[in-house]
């Protein structure tokens, strides 16, 4: 299978792992199955959380915006006018 997929077996094993669920059989019994679905839905739940949140405030966006009217560079509105955000957020 490791082969198939062209993946490292490490890999493999650790996808298993992290995607094994309890499934109740009745009476108190459970049964480890492997589900895909879960797997999926835990990786978008994941992806989600790991987005940094903006430090971009609504009165820091209109300095930014006025000083780029100005046609000021984003290296100087960061190093003398005192905008606190990353040159690359201005950027973007």
């Amino acid at each position: 299978m490791v082969f198939l997929l062209g993946k490292a077996s490490q890999t493999i094993h650790n996808k298993i792992k992290h995607g094994t669920v309890l499934q109740c059989l009745g009476k108190g019994r459970f049964k480890k199955i492997y589900s895909a679905d879960y797997t999926q839905i835990l990786y978008e739940t994941n992806q989600k959380l790991s987005v940094k949140k903006s430090t971009l405030t609504k009165e820091l966006k209109q300095k930014i915006l006025h000083y780029h009217n100005q046609k000021l560079s984003p290296e100087i509105m960061v190093k003398t006018k005192g905008v606190t955000v990353g040159i690359s957020t201005i950027y973007y």
